[in-house]
């Protein structure tokens, strides 16, 4: 019993050191959309690892269909969506500091 207390402690542990170390390290940063490289396939939107806080949005214009940061200030540099879009059409970028 007290094995699968003491497992189950260093896993919660883990997660939230984590979140703290991936908050800290996104701190200067936020998500860009390169518009030539998305194709619309929605995956950064609709995947179960898509942006918790809704920044993105798939868009329709003239173009096609594409992706854009529809609130840059909400994110938080987690890099899920970077890493779900196959088609480089996301990266992280410094951010410009406050003048």
């Amino acid at each position: 019993m007290n094995v699968v207390l003491y497992i189950g402690s260093a896993i919660v542990t883990l997660w939230l050191i984590g979140g703290i170390y991936r908050q800290k390290q996104g701190r200067n940063k936020v998500v860009y959309a390169v518009k030539g490289n998305c194709t619309g396939c929605k995956r950064c939107v609709t995947n179960l690892r898509k942006c918790k806080y809704n920044v993105l949005e798939l868009v329709c214009d003239e173009n096609g269909k594409h992706i854009v940061v529809k609130y840059p200030d909400k994110c938080t540099a987690c890099g899920d969506c970077v890493s779900i879009c196959k088609f480089k059409a996301l990266e992280l970028v410094e951010c410009n500091p406050p003048k």
